[in-house]
């Protein structure tokens, strides 16, 4: 059909904005369709005639209106009964995008992407409030973290909010997470250095980068932590009563988020030196706990891409990692 999507966009009113570059003017009849990987399920829309000698057009669907479900829907014009999936120009979604559409309180996630045979598609996510990770550091004995608050529908302004980071410790005898080594070797093992441990060079997943993602403010001092049995609370909702907990105050501006703790607590609350720890960030004004997650990129299975050197305290290594939902771990003695 000579069809090439030149940009696309979901729009904050979860809009599928196209603009596309065609070889022949679009017939009146022609229909946008979403067909949902795995399912089959599909979705059409009619699209009207784009003019007699126009070599562009644009193209703008709701996707609310479509009642799409979470999953990848691959994108297919269909023109005159013949149908072709659009192929895409539009290297992918731009990060800065991305943290301007998570700024709003929402139930499901729209991404427009190309995937690796460079055509259009959706990707659709549940949208959860979380507390997305931009840097991590060790560095004097402290675990630090920066990042976004996604999803929580609070103001990027500059309120100060209260906060806390608590670690809740982990059954070390449940199976670790698979270890396959896509290993960053630009990065060096022995040195817990200052230098900012960042996810954002990482290697990218199916689609490109073309907008720069924030790396969080720089590192201040923070207080000790609380140390002791866990004390549920209304923000703890998914939290148990069966471990550990280590709080420490955290400092949020608008919806940016800044963390720092003593790794040495964290070794006196495990005497057995060994368990993973899980982050989460309870903010006021949010009604749960939101988990320290990394979903706001275009890096997946970020259990296998993103390796962070290790921090020996004691004779003990520490090392961050994230799990098979790309939320964040502080895994000790593994």
């Amino acid at each position: 059909m000579g069809v090439v999507v030149i940009d696309a966009e979901v729009t904050l009113a979860d809009v599928l904005s196209l603009r596309l570059s065609i070889a022949e003017p679009l017939a009146d009849g022609t229909r946008l369709v979403l067909r949902r990987r795995g399912t089959g399920e599909e979705r059409r829309v009619t699209l009207g005639a784009s003019g007699g000698r126009t070599r562009d057009a644009s193209v703008a669907v709701s996707l609310v209106a479509l009642d799409l479900g979470p999953g990848r829907w691959d994108a297919y014009l269909e023109q005159d009964g013949v149908r072709a999936r659009i192929q895409s120009a539009d290297p992918g979604f731009s990060l800065d995008r991305l943290d301007a559409y998570a700024l709003g309180r929402r139930t499901l996630a729209y991404r427009a992407y190309r995937t690796r045979n460079g055509f259009l598609a959706l990707k659709i996510d549940p949208a959860e409030p979380v507390a997305d990770v931009r840097a991590v550091w060790f560095r004097e004995g402290r675990f630090e973290v920066t990042g976004l608050l996604a999803y929580t529908g609070l103001d990027d302004d500059d309120q100060h909010r209260h906060a806390t980071l608590a670690l809740r410790h982990s059954d070390p005898d449940r199976s670790p997470p698979d270890r396959n080594t896509l290993d960053r070797s630009t990065l060096n093992h022995s040195n817990p250095d200052p230098s900012t441990l960042d996810r954002s060079d990482a290697g990218l997943h199916d689609a490109g980068h073309h907008g720069a993602g924030h790396h969080g403010a720089g590192p201040h001092d923070a207080g000790a932590g609380d140390v002791g049995p866990h004390d549920p609370g209304p923000q703890d909702a998914g939290f148990d009563d069966a471990g550990a907990t280590v709080r420490v105050a955290a400092t949020v501006k608008g919806v940016r988020f800044h963390a720092a703790l003593s790794l040495c607590d964290v070794l006196a609350a495990t005497p057995d030196s060994q368990g993973s720890w899980e982050p989460y960030l309870e903010v006021d004004g949010v009604d749960r706990a939101l988990p320290l997650g990394a979903r706001l990129d275009d890096v997946e299975g970020k259990r296998r891409r993103v390796h962070y050197p290790h921090a020996l305290v004691d004779g003990v290594p520490i090392r961050p990692s994230f799990t098979q939902g790309d939320e964040l771990l502080l895994e000790v003695g593994a």
